[in-house]
């Protein structure tokens, strides 16, 4: 076997590879022989059918079946002879094959990049800093009494606060589109359940009333497949209600769970779930806040088999979602997720350095406590750790999230951090609509 190597990009390389075309015979040979030896041919006894004959009816697909495999092994042994560690096969190119000359293909692949910079010595990271505070305590109180609240029907427009029960049939272009269109829909006016367009669209109105909506969607919307279009709504309110809100007492608290300790142990386990939710955010924040940098840092070409699969994953995600609930997942448009795919994998790979380099090994007290840390507020904290640790997989997900965030504690080392001071519900809920 014959391989030469053509360095065709940045991350790009071309193996033209070729196969002794006697190695190729003396294997279709083989495989005609073992044919001969089974085949069930109209005029002759099993196995005594005439060579020619043999090859007059097999050939073709013998040597096809013979082609392909020795293009998979010969692929294998060039990057091996070659010492090329492929990111992913890009194309295979075969030259059609005849009889007596050599089998020649060209193989196009991805190998992994370069990371310029797995530092990032000269940058600034902004690292949030905030604490759970009395107000925020009773501010989630508050929404609990409005998560529990009971509704009575009231005459009249509908007014903030209220509940409204809607059928709504939304159109862009004229056209209908996934999670358009709703019958019996509840929600809660001013409580940013919906758009602020569409909340704003429908004050005011009573039962038995129908308005037309109509707003553009923003620009960052989470459905990209509607986000920056016209859409019109057309909006039958079939009940309005009032909401009466529970007094905060020991009643309410055992209604929330607290079996024991009333109001105040309700307050206490409030505290402690928010400091947690704030935790997970502050967490989250710097992680991307460096990744980000990071990417910036090191303006990489990533793999595209890689991106493909990426996006693979991605669609494959939303069409679960679009399933789940009963709606059509036909005509998803993969170049939604490419970018996102690109940045995924870029940051894996860059990660991936970081890891290599820095000798990160995944730290075992830190996964146990974040295990611990995750079954607090369950009834049986012992519970869910034990069914963590149980199974390998499972504990995997949470090493990984652990092993990312050693990551960003290593790059943290290496730039510059200044803490800035953030409000609590503007940090944990920066976009209330």
């Amino acid at each position: 076997m014959q391989v030469t190597v053509e360095e065709t990009g940045a991350i790009e390389r071309k193996l033209k590879i070729s196969v002794p075309s006697d190695e190729v015979g003396a294997e279709v040979t083989k495989r005609l022989k073992n044919v001969s030896r089974q085949a069930r041919i109209p005029g002759f006894r099993p196995g005594k059918a005439p060579m020619n004959v043999i090859q007059k009816r097999f050939s073709g697909q013998v040597t096809n079946e013979v082609i392909s495999d020795k293009i998979q092994a010969s692929y294998q042994e060039a990057l091996t002879e070659s010492q090329i560690t492929a990111a992913g096969l890009v194309s295979i190119e075969p030259t059609p094959w005849e009889n007596g000359k050599d089998l020649e293909y060209v193989a196009t692949v991805d190998v992994f990049p370069e990371i310029p910079s797995p530092s990032l010595e000269g940058v600034e990271i902004e690292k949030p800093v905030c604490s759970v505070g009395d107000e925020e305590v009773e501010r989630t109180i508050e929404d609990l009494r409005k998560r529990n609240a009971t509704f009575s029907e009231k005459d009249g427009g509908a007014e903030a606060g209220d509940r409204v029960t809607i059928d709504f049939d939304g159109r862009i272009d004229g056209e209908s589109f996934a999670g358009g269109t709703a019958t019996d829909f509840p929600f809660v006016i001013g409580e940013g359940q919906m758009l602020e367009e569409f909340d704003e669209g429908i004050r005011g109105a009573s039962a038995g009333e129908t308005r037309q909506v109509a707003f553009t969607f923003p620009e960052d919307y989470h459905g990209k497949d509607v986000a920056g279009k016209d859409v019109a709504f057309e909006v039958t309110v079939k009940k309005v209600e009032k909401a009466e809100l529970p007094e905060i007492n020991d009643a309410f608290a055992e209604d929330l769970g607290i079996a024991e300790g009333g109001v105040e142990k309700m307050r206490e386990e409030i505290r402690a779930s928010l400091e947690r939710e704030l935790g997970n955010r502050l967490r989250s924040t710097l992680r991307e806040r460096v990744m980000d940098a990071l990417l910036a840092a090191n303006g990489i070409e990533v793999p595209r088999t890689l991106v493909e699969e990426e996006i693979d994953r991605a669609v494959e995600s939303v069409t679960r979602q679009l399933s789940a609930q009963g709606i059509p997942a036909e005509g998803i448009d993969r170049n939604n997720y490419a970018d996102e795919a690109r940045k995924r994998v870029a940051l894996g790979l860059i990660a991936r350095e970081v890891i290599e380099k820095s000798g990160i090994k995944v730290d075992g007290a830190r996964v146990r406590e974040r295990v611990e840390e995750m079954a607090q507020g369950y009834d049986d904290a012992e519970a869910f750790v034990n069914y963590y640790y149980a199974d390998p997989q499972r504990l995997q997900q949470v090493e990984a999230a652990v092993l990312e965030e050693q990551v960003v504690t290593t790059m943290l080392e290496t730039a510059t951090v200044r803490e800035v001071s953030v409000n609590f519900r503007d940090f944990m809920n920066p976009n209330p609509a």
